[in-house]
């Protein structure tokens, strides 16, 4: 009977040190030191697995595996349950309401992503805004052979072969300033988008990802990133593949005070969007619509496309 009891703790502890990790790791204030990117982009995930093992913990009476438990799941709950929290107004907007945009970002693997896939999303979501990263000039022949131009008429990209650094922006109205931040590996182009009366600032993100031999690149872009929007008055939106998800404090500085993630405002749970197209479902919510806090958003979904590991991510964005 005690070697029974004593089993039962170990296998106890053996599934709770991980989830204590996870929750020590998001608690810090950084996350630019290995393993701390990896361990808590498990945050969502570990809420659900510390739940039924504290349960498990106090009937079996760990007292003190119970407590741990309990402080981790606070922490778990008071990070967590806000995606699930709807906004006040949690009525779609009209995407035809000129103060409106409807933002589409797709991370298209190396250019490998079915490119009718992508226009046939553009058409039936309405999308008037779409960012696209790892833009190969084969994958940018085969978007305009599929229509693409036709549906988003002006566009601004910087293709490269054989390569994840290429980037494009399209859009149903003039791109003017077009611009092209600084300091990092892969393309981020930007330019100016009217909605209603009001000119916006549209930027593909997409930073060099986490790499363990290359952590310092993944938080030198961020940081990058974060200056230099910070530093634009202009009304701005965000969209791309970030390499990372809300519970990387590098995403929350640049979200700092001004910005909102659209997926967390509109509250129907955290959008996971990789990887796909595996034996292993989409697990991390890297890819992201970021917006001013006084830009209400919604419809926020994830749609597959073919031949890439990333979802598609939608918002309808009101910004008047």
């Amino acid at each position: 009977m005690r070697f029974v009891h004593g089993f039962i703790s170990v296998v106890l502890w053996i599934i709770a040190i991980p989830l204590l990790v996870v929750a020590a790791a998001r608690a810090l204030p950084f996350d630019d030191v290995v393993p701390l990117p990896h361990l808590v982009a498990f945050t969502p995930w570990a809420t659900l697995v510390t739940l039924p093992l504290l349960i498990v913990a106090l009937f079996s009476r760990r007292w003190l595996l119970s407590l741990l438990l309990t402080a981790a799941l606070a922490g778990y709950v008071y990070w967590t349950a806000p995606f699930f929290v709807p906004p006040d107004t949690s009525t779609a907007a009209d995407p035809a309401d000129p103060g409106t945009v409807r933002v589409m970002t797709i991370n298209a693997l190396y250019g490998r992503a079915d490119a009718e896939s992508v226009v046939h999303l553009v058409e039936s979501q309405h999308v008037e805004v779409l960012s696209v990263q790892e833009l190969t000039p084969a994958f940018t022949e085969a978007l305009t052979d599929a229509g693409l131009d036709e549906l988003l008429t002006h566009s601004l990209t910087v293709p490269v072969a054989d390569s994840p650094a290429g980037s494009g922006l399209w859009s149903s109205t003039p791109l003017r300033e077009e611009d092209q931040l600084d300091g990092t590996s892969f393309a981020m182009p930007s330019a100016l988008v009217a909605a209603g009366g009001t000119d916006v600032r549209v930027t593909v993100v997409h930073p060099h990802p986490p790499m363990p031999t290359d952590i310092t690149t993944w938080r030198t872009e961020l940081v990058e990133l974060t200056e230099q929007v910070h530093a634009d008055d202009t009304p701005q939106i965000l969209a791309g593949d970030f390499n990372a998800t809300y519970d990387h404090a590098g995403f929350r500085d640049l979200l700092g005070s001004r910005f909102w993630d659209a997926t967390r405002e509109w509250g129907a749970g955290p959008a996971v969007t990789w990887p796909e197209g595996s034996q292993v479902p989409p697990l991390f919510a890297l890819d992201h619509v970021v917006v001013e806090r006084d830009m209400p958003v919604s419809d926020v979904v994830t749609m597959q496309v073919p031949g890439t590991d990333h979802r598609a991510l939608v918002a309808t964005v009101v910004v008047e």
